[in-house]
């Protein structure tokens, strides 16, 4: 038969020489080799196959040695001492073949250690000579060979398993177990190699207090409990909680031959979510009934299934409300296509934001709400339903709406503004231009105005402009537009007219006549009565290419025409524009000419804090015509915009300004100030917008968060999702963007808390009379409040006195533009002037 070659590991040269005493009786042929520690041992392990290796652990090691992850394939016999043998447990994952506990006396186990070597090395107790005892040996070793094999496999399966396990046999003792179900009973394995029956474990663990807490019964899906006692359970489940805050699932199965198989999963992690679960629900709901907002859900179909928070704002009982939509409860506010719209939002499985809704409440009072939503998908991919939060916007709608009546409409009559009129003017001329109709505005000055103010009084004046307006608007349809332009000027304006230029006259002077004599009628103002008259000019627009304030203009020119033949008449304006046409194109060549001779120039107005420090400028392009010297941007901006050439002008100033940004960051004064730029709508509006203003900072090389885009509210009167997809793309580039001339436009309020803005800019004409206008005090106190609630930042611009500055300051106002700090000028300039306050 082959030499057996051991590999003996021991730092106890006595120990291993009685052992190798031992087996030189008992098996002379088997080769030992000692190695005296566990280091030593490494090198012989790599370079010879050893038929089994012996591993006597030192007295008092903790931990098992690095060598055991050479032995992989190769049995292993651990000699250890009893307090040692938990490290039996983990060296099976190494391979370990079984473990031998050292006697006090020190040798009295060497038998045993060399009955259990030979099993591991497949060695018989005692070798025969005779024929059949060889046979008897090999069928010895083949059967000896399967039970090491199936041995193996139970070990490995056991070793593996994540659950705890043990079986008793008939006798009721433990028979198998795994080193999991040490770990979590936190059991001896000195106390389970002594086969116990269920009674001992239940008394050891008893005596340990494992009981304190009880246990807790539950069904198949871990659900429902009832508390229970130190003695060993009967139910076939249940979940078991230790004094550490441990708990595991105990299933027990009786086999048929008597005995039993019992297992303990670890479930604490599932009790400590599931807690986590109870507590967070818990909290939700706290806060929810605290917080001014609710949270909802509902199903697929729309139908409200949980609600919660505060929802006495909706004045709505909640049994009107579960089990219905949102659209079957209704708004005041939404149509049926509103709804569709919803809807198909709803079908797509898109999440939907700040969805307005009007209602009325019970007791007819009116609110608003806003709600907003994400889908809740399924693991498979079905929509269960949609849930978010609501909110009362009722105050904040108020509010807007206040601001809308500051701003648009005049507070002596209640009629639309200047403001108002322009942007309703712009909507009826673009509507007049693809319709192919024609519109008139009519402008309109009572006469003697003045007389009657500088005898009677500004009270009496006042009361006579509130009669005009109310019958201003007598005279007209609800389609058209009265509003006062200003003192005693009004002006109508007028859609729906022929597209003939004879008939569309005729109906314009016959509005006009009836407005005359409307007007014309005596007016009662206290005691007296006062007759005025007044003067129309009348400007038709519809066909011919003209501005908004070219159109003014020559309703204007009218009305003073009417003035002078005699006031009470009225005045069409003579469309004999041949001068003004050729002066036009003449502009139009020039700034043709003047974009590609570079004559065009940046000046930067200064943007100061409270303290005159400078925080950035706006850009602003300046015109050196060869000829006619500085033109006002006035005249060609508005031509630019006209023809088109706003779109290569626009990009020349953006890549002016990025150059300027660059020039500024090289030098540690100028390197944080920001540089704003106006965009035109037109210019905003192209497809590759947002491409060219990338690709000109990065050609550039400027800072992006160096950079504001200064837009319009214009820009809002269409394609509003457009336009903030564009500006959030941006945004991620760190382009900032301020929005210019708050307060002049119209349709602004209602997107501005979408808007991914950084600064409102108050308009200069609110600025200018804030002092002496308590309505524009009002419109800029309200703009500042606004915008703090929405966290933006505010630039007032026109300032112009330390009046206006101390006001804008004491009202919350933090940054300001306006020749009290500086005109604009060049970049040298500017750096100049400003140096000793850097």
């Amino acid at each position: 038969m082959s030499t057996a070659a051991v590999l003996w590991v021991d730092s106890d040269t006595q120990h291993a020489a009685a052992a190798r005493h031992w087996m030189a009786q008992r098996h002379p042929g088997w080769r030992v080799v000692h190695s005296p520690t566990p280091e030593a041992a490494a090198a012989p392990l790599a370079s010879e196959a050893w038929r089994a290796v012996v591993l006597c652990l030192r007295p008092g090691a903790l931990e098992l040695p690095s060598m055991l992850e050479l032995c992989a394939g190769r049995p292993v016999l651990l000699c250890l001492e009893p307090a040692q043998e938990a490290l039996a447990a983990r060296a099976f994952r190494y391979g370990l073949g079984d473990y031998v506990l050292r006697a006090a006396d020190g040798v009295s186990h060497l038998g045993e250690l060399l009955h259990r070597l030979e099993a591991l090395t497949g060695r018989p107790p005692a070798a025969s000579g005779q024929a059949g005892g060889m046979v008897d040996a090999r069928i010895w070793h083949e059967a000896l060979k399967l039970f090491q094999e199936q041995r193996a496999a139970l070990q490995a399966t056991l070793g593996s398993m994540s659950q705890g396990i043990f079986k008793t046999g008939p006798d009721g003792r433990v028979t198998v177990y795994n080193p999991r179900v040490l770990e979590l009973l936190e059991l001896p394995e000195s106390l389970m190699a002594t086969r116990p029956t269920l009674a001992e474990l239940t008394r050891f663990q008893a005596e340990r207090g494992d009981f304190g807490e009880g246990y807790r019964l539950v069904d198949a899906r871990g659900h429902d409990y009832v508390a229970g006692g130190a003695r060993d359970p009967a139910p076939a489940v249940y979940w078991r909680t230790t004094p550490q805050g441990h708990t595991f699932e105990v299933r027990t199965t009786t086999l048929p031959e008597g005995g039993l198989v019992r297992t303990f999963t670890d479930v604490t992690d599932y009790v400590r979510v599931e807690d986590e679960l109870r507590e967070s629900e818990a909290r939700f709901r706290s806060l929810s009934d605290l917080s001014s907002d609710w949270y909802w859900e509902h199903d697929a179909e729309g139908r409200f299934m949980q609600l919660a928070g505060d929802l006495s704002v909706n004045g709505i009982p909640l049994s009107s409300v579960m089990g219905r939509t949102r659209w079957e409860i209704g708004a005041m506010n939404m149509t049926e296509a509103d709804w569709a719209a919803h809807r198909a939002v709803l079908q797509a499985r898109q999440p939907f934001r700040d969805l307005e809704l009007q209602r009325q409440r019970p007791d007819g009072s009116m609110h608003w709400i806003s709600v907003s939503g994400v889908p809740v998908i399924a693991a498979d991919g079905t929509l269960r339903g949609y849930r978010g939060v609501g909110r009362d916007i009722t105050e904040r709608k108020q509010a807007e709406s206040q601001i809308e009546r500051l701003a648009f409409y005049d507070a002596l009559t209640g009629l639309p503004n200047r403001r108002l009129l322009v942007d309703r003017l712009q909507h009826a001329m673009a509507a007049a231009a693809r319709s192919g109709a024609q519109g008139a505005l009519l402008f309109i000055d009572l006469d003697n105005f003045k007389d009657l103010n500088d005898t009677l009084g500004h009270d009496t004046g006042d009361k006579l402009l509130v009669q005009a307006a109310q019958r201003l608007k007598g005279c007209v349809r609800e389609s058209d537009t009265v509003a006062r332009f200003g003192g005693d000027e009004f002006v109508v304006l007028v859609e729906g007219l022929s597209g003939e230029d004879p008939q569309a006259s005729a109906e314009a002077a016959l509005v006009a006549s009836h407005i005359a004599t409307m007007l014309g009628k005596p007016y009662a103002l206290g005691d007296a009565s006062h007759h005025s008259t007044p003067s129309i000019g009348i400007a038709l627009f519809g066909q011919q290419l003209c501005s908004v304030d070219e159109l003014l203009k020559h309703a204007d020119l009218a009305m003073y025409q009417a003035k002078a033949a005699g006031r009470n008449t009225q005045r069409f304006f003579d469309p004999d524009m041949q001068a003004a046409v050729s002066a036009r194109s003449a502009l139009e060549a020039d700034l043709r000419r003047g974009l590609q001779e570079q004559e065009l120039a940046l000046y930067y107005q200064p943007v100061v804090d409270g303290k005159g420090r400078l925080l950035g400028a706006e850009a602003l392009v300046r015109w050196m015509h060869p000829r006619r010297g500085m033109v006002s941007p006035a005249e060609f901006i508005p031509l630019a915009e006209q023809t088109g050439l706003i779109l290569p002008l626009g990009q020349w100033v953006l890549e002016a300004a990025c150059r300027q940004l660059v020039a500024w960051s090289r030098s540690s004064l100028t390197r944080q100030f920001f540089l704003s730029v106006n965009v035109s709508v037109r210019q905003f509006r192209q497809p590759d917008f947002v491409e060219q203003v990338l690709g000109t900072l990065h050609a550039s090389g400027a800072n992006p968060e160096r950079l504001k885009l200064e837009l319009t509210e214009s820009l809002l009167l269409a394609d509003v999702e457009d336009v903030i997809s564009r500006m959030e793309h941006l945004g991620r580039y760190g382009v900032g963007f301020s929005l210019d001339d708050f307060g002049t436009g119209y349709s602004s309020l209602s997107y501005l808390k979408r808007l991914p803005l950084h600064q409102l800019k108050i308009d200069q004409s609110f600025v200018r009379d804030l002092q002496t206008d308590p309505n524009d005090a009002a419109i800029v106190r309200t703009i500042l409040a606004l915008a703090d609630s929405l966290d933006l930042a505010v630039v007032a611009e026109g300032v112009e006195t330390t009046g206006q500055l101390d006001f804008l300051q004491r009202h919350g106002c933090q940054a300001f533009q306006g020749y009290l700090f500086g005109r604009p000028m060049p970049a040298d300039v500017l750096e100049r002037a400003l140096r000793p306050a850097l």
